[in-house]
């Protein structure tokens, strides 16, 4: 309508907050669903034990950090303040919550942005806008294997570089560091775990899915390589059934 009365709304002023954000996908979500369906994947008692191990609070009013996290269908959408949560804070929580998703079979990809935000919640409906999600996503449309892109203007305000690794030109969440003890404590669980994605992987007929997994499984072994650098500790003869699973077209580099 045209009316000046109707026009008006526009001037109403809001305030914004600064917010990190991220959104995460889960890689596959179509075929777990339908295994679910049929009683063979219970899809539901797994993110919620995911969940519950990673530490999310129960409710959002409960959660001492600040950061929220909501999952509906297939994505996963974390918000935190930015005058109360560090980006340090941020990435450990959503590589915490990626490790615990991935013990469950449920891999995840996405990206960390920052940006304004408005929310609003009332009786009658609710409403989220945020310039970070938007970014997040669409760092997650570009993500093509399992890994959270970290926005380029975050990375200069991360105090630990050994929780991110670039690949290729992209810096990304260094998730492995929650999977895999830097001093091969959990050794045996790290190699049925890489079998264990080696199965999947040779389980599935379309090729784009297997590189994915292969994907997961060179990240992993170059994580395991670059712990051994700082300390010999993974016996790597214990791994060997998997090098040819190797891709040199994946390169990891620290940071």
């Amino acid at each position: 309508m045209a009316s000046t009365e109707w026009i008006e709304i526009d001037l109403q002023k809001h305030q914004f907050e600064d917010y990190y954000c991220a959104f995460l996908d889960i890689l596959g979500y179509k075929d777990k669903l339908n295994l679910f369906f049929q009683g063979k994947f219970n899809l539901y008692g797994r993110v919620q034990r995911a969940m519950n191990n990673a530490g999310v609070e129960m409710s959002p009013a409960d959660s001492p950090d600040g950061i929220i996290t909501r999952i509906f269908s297939d994505s996963i959408i974390l918000t935190a303040p930015k005058k109360d949560v560090s980006i340090d804070l941020m990435i450990n929580y959503t590589s915490k919550l990626v490790s615990f998703f991935s013990y469950e079979g449920l891999f995840l990809r996405g990206g960390i942005s920052e940006g304004k935000l408005l929310e609003s919640s009332t009786n009658e409906h609710s409403f989220l806008a945020s310039e970070g999600l938007v970014k997040a996503y669409e760092m997650e449309n570009e993500a093509k294997y399992p890994m959270i892109v970290v926005d380029n203007s975050l990375v200069s305000k991360v105090s630990f570089k050994t929780h991110i690794v670039k690949f290729e030109n992209k810096y990304i969440l260094n998730f492995a560091r929650y999977i895999i003890n830097e001093y091969a404590k959990n050794e045996s669980d790290v190699i049925a775990e890489l079998e264990e994605i080696k199965n999947i992987k040779d389980s599935v007929t379309s090729e784009n899915v297997k590189e994915k997994y292969e994907w997961l499984i060179n990240y992993y072994l170059w994580f395991i390589e670059m712990c051994n650098k700082k300390k010999i500790s993974f016996d790597m003869s214990k791994f060997s059934h998997l090098y040819n699973e190797r891709n040199k077209s994946f390169i990891f580099t620290s940071c």
